[in-house]
């Protein structure tokens, strides 16, 4: 089985490790196809990958952004994916439905404001209006050369659901050359605060029942396209063991080994751009709390990988037994890394955060989780739909607390043992993380699903109809339209006359035609008179010349005979 797997950068592919391992290991070849390269370390993943298995090979496709339905098709999907967050599903979703404004023309936006389009039914028919529309537009050209040259037997996507994804024509292509399709879900949010599914794959595969309901009800996708597997991307931390003694990490980070260490485990820039200051204030929490134990217990802040630079210039030298640590962030995606990230985990009593993936990857490793719900985090907490999965799978994950008291008061039960917080998250992993079983790993199953998938029969390659074309010659001027007004000046500038190429080689092949035929015509003219005049000068001349000077001296004769004196003409010399 060739596969063929797109993502937005490699970094997305960090999830699916050890899918592509596994694949990779029965066999199958794989190219991994990339839109542009990240800043973190999904590269080296990629490489590392490269360098272990002969069948892996990978690329990075730039998308042509000065294509003619690259703007228009980006401005509708961003449209769609900002009016989706219009529902009431979403009222509490302000920071969600700023984040997809921004992104949205502001046309969308404008109609959107209109009392009569705005309101609920007004919203579902303009999108349902746009949607038609949007499904009309062609894969890009790249795109299709890509499927042509490679030849796979199955697509595999992800995410495919964020903002302006290009990834739409991945799923167009290669329905129009009749490959089989995938999504395949990165992470627990995926289906909620990101965009829509544009293009519906053959098959989406998620990691639990509450997915599968998310990909029905808020993406259109058919119970029977949907498997679900189990989180693949934690499979890992169900086998990891300590490598080293509680002593020695203590050392490492810097924390006295005799106190039990609470983790801080610190979230993502849009869900908590700022965090420093929170942090500040959950350490003097805990540092005036009566407990004693609680008060000398260690402290480990872990920044997240892409909001580490915060921390830059944060000293808490000043704070006894508090470590900042990995302190420029790391992107646990294998070996040291990854085996300090899990040694954070492992010997803390307790893990602590505000919504992110690292409550669940603590509650696998079997630490009780907790957060404070705050008005400063109101929107990316209770505002968010993955955190009511937290909150609620199976009597949810996290050990809440509305204000710091109640927080402290759950962390010095901890403490005292008297918390019974493993049971908790052994429920909530079961159902969330393996919903097949605790013992079942999830990468099997999703590797099985994909090899049972690629032997189907495959389906029939998919055509335009007449109606799409005539749709979409329709949409011409429009996607020209966009593209003015989309584009930087430059840009615009250079798509302009690339379009305009044939038609200004041909205008150019006239105006050049002609101007040689005049100019063809002007010297054909000068020199014809030149001939002309030549011709007179040197013949015709020369024998008016000679045929008067035989007409005077025939008369000459003649009147010689007679007896008199001819009178000689004017112009007896030749001229």
């Amino acid at each position: 089985m060739k596969v063929l797997f797109s993502a937005t950068h490699f970094g997305f592919l960090r999830n699916f490790q050890s899918t592509l391992r596994l694949l990779a290991e029965r066999g199958h070849s794989i190219h991994l196809l990339a839109e542009r390269r990240e800043a973190l370390d999904g590269q080296v993943m990629v490489d590392a990958l490269v360098r272990d298995f002969p069948g892996v090979t990978f690329e990075v496709m730039p998308f042509a952004r000065h294509r003619l339905w690259y703007a228009l098709g980006a401005a509708m999907r961003a449209s769609l994916d900002y009016w989706r967050y219009l529902d009431p599903l979403y009222a509490n979703a302000e920071r969600l439905r700023a984040r997809a404004a921004e992104q949205t023309p502001a046309v969308a936006r404008f109609l959107a404001s209109v009392p009569l389009i705005g309101s609920s039914r007004g919203i579902r028919a303009l999108s349902a209006i746009v949607r038609r529309l949007e499904r009309v537009l062609p894969p890009s050209p790249e795109v299709v050369e890509i499927f042509r040259h490679q030849e796979p037997d199955l697509l595999l996507l992800t995410p495919l659901l964020y903002f302006r994804s290009h990834q739409v024509d991945h799923v167009r292509a290669a329905r129009e050359a009749g490959i089989k399709t995938v999504l395949c879900v990165g992470s627990w949010d995926h289906l909620t605060t990101k965009g829509l599914i544009h293009e519906v794959p053959d098959r989406v595969v998620v990691w639990n029942y509450a997915q599968q309901h998310e990909a029905r009800e808020l993406h259109g996708v058919s119970s029977d396209r949907v498997v679900v597997t189990g989180a693949q991307a934690y499979d890992h931390w169900f086998e990891t063991r300590p490598t080293m003694t509680r002593e020695q990490f203590c050392e490492q980070v810097g924390l006295d080994r005799r106190e039990p260490i609470l983790l801080y485990l610190c979230s993502s820039p849009f869900i908590a751009p700022y965090e420093v200051r929170f942090v500040r204030e959950w350490i003097a929490a805990i540092r005036g709390s009566g407990d004693e134990r609680l008060r000398c217990a260690g402290l480990l802040i872990r920044p997240h990988p892409q909001n580490a630079k915060q921390w830059q210039g944060v000293d808490f030298s000043g704070e006894p037994n508090v470590a900042l640590w990995p302190k420029s962030g790391v992107n646990p995606i294998g070996g040291t890394a990854r085996a300090d990230y899990y040694h954070s985990m492992y010997f803390s009593r307790g893990v602590v955060g505000v919504n992110t993936s690292g409550q669940i990857e603590s509650g696998i490793v079997g630490r009780p989780v907790y957060a404070v719900t705050t008005g400063e985090f109101a929107g990316t907490q209770e505002g968010t739909l993955h955190f009511q999965h937290l909150k609620n799978a199976e009597g949810g994950l996290l050990h809440l607390a509305n204000s710091f008291d109640v927080h402290v008061a759950q962390l010095s039960e901890l403490l005292a043992g008297t918390a019974g917080e493993d049971e908790k998250a052994r429920r909530f992993v079961e159902s969330f993380v393996r919903p097949h079983g605790l013992d079942v790993p999830a990468t099997p199953r999703l590797v099985d699903s994909l090899e049972a998938f690629a032997a189907a029969p495959a389906p029939v390659p998919h055509a335009a109809s007449a109606l799409d074309r005539l749709l979409r010659a329709a949409l011409v001027p429009l996607a020209v339209l966009a593209s003015a007004l989309t584009m930087e000046r430059a840009k615009f500038r250079s798509m302009m006359l690339h379009l305009t190429r044939p038609a200004r080689l041909r205008i150019r092949g006239i105006v050049t035609s002609v101007k040689y035929a005049g100019r063809f015509l002007v010297r054909s003219t000068v020199h014809l008179a030149r001939v002309t005049l030549a011709f007179v000068r040197r013949v015709l001349f020369p024998v008016r010349w000679t045929w008067r000077r035989v007409k005077f001296f025939a008369a000459l004769a003649v009147t010689r005979a007679a007896g008199t004196d001819p009178v000689a003409p004017e112009d007896s010399q030749p001229r």
